[in-house]
């Protein structure tokens, strides 16, 4: 069964186990939505000597399933862009074409993640309905790359730039063959995920802007202790399903 069917017959069987409670509140109904933001990516541990933050999207499916007026089930089916940057030092050309060099790099992770989460309500008055969430995130590895770009400033005054890109599963099957480690890196990872939002009806739906922060328990790989690490900024647009 595909990822975004599985998501579906979950949602739907939450939603008929709930019947009563929906009708009666009708600001428990079940509500189907989208979800998207961007991250703001790291890696801890030794992977890169100077990390810096990576921009990416993440976006996806969501689905609200109440279980009380102030206690809902938050399921959702996510894309997202993890990994980080790196700056390294500008370093110099040799004697005989002189120059200077700018290099960065970079670790580009994607993956298809499945949250589950606990979202409660905070009682509050006026059209923002503050909420804060928290829960564990399932996620599977779709693409790893390991890039750089190299700058060069000729002594002449052109310049020109260099870039690379190699799978991070190549870089470990390189490392292998030259009698280093056995280096694999993880095809999956499982996430802490906490955050909080202000929710707004729009037209009979719900409209949310908040905050969370993701923490990464499994290692990027088996030879460092790298872990991901990101903080997003979401929206949702919600719809009540009504059977």
């Amino acid at each position: 069964m595909r990822p975004r069917d599985l998501f579906l017959s979950a949602a739907l069987a939450a939603i008929a186990w709930t019947p009563s409670l929906s009708q009666a509140n009708p600001q428990s109904t079940p509500r189907l939505g989208i979800i998207g933001g961007a991250n703001l990516a790291t890696l801890t541990g030794n992977f890169l000597a100077n990390p810096s933050n990576r921009t990416g999207f993440t976006g996806g499916l969501i689905a609200v399933l109440p279980v009380s007026p102030s206690f809902a089930i938050q399921p959702e089916l996510m894309f997202t862009m993890k990994g980080a940057n790196e700056n390294l030092e500008t370093c110099q050309q040799p004697a005989d074409s002189p120059g200077i060099c700018e290099t960065s790099a970079g670790t580009r992770i994607d993956y298809i993640e499945l949250p589950v989460l606990a979202r409660f309500e905070i009682p509050a008055l006026g059209r923002a309905k503050p909420f804060v969430y928290g829960g564990p995130g399932f996620a599977y590895r779709t693409n790893c790359t390991i890039a750089s770009v190299v700058g060069m400033v000729n002594a002449d005054g052109t310049s020109s730039q260099e870039a690379t890109s190699v799978e991070c599963d190549s870089v470990a099957s390189q490392v292998r063959a030259l009698g280093g480690p056995d280096v694999k890196f993880s095809s999956t990872d499982v996430d802490g995920i906490i955050g909080a939002g202000l929710a707004f009806d729009v037209g009979g739906r719900t409209m949310t802007v908040g905050v969370r922060y993701d923490v990464g328990f499994v290692k990027l790989n088996s030879y460092g202790d790298s872990k991901n690490r990101a903080l997003s900024f979401m929206g949702t647009l919600e719809w009540p399903f009504h059977k």
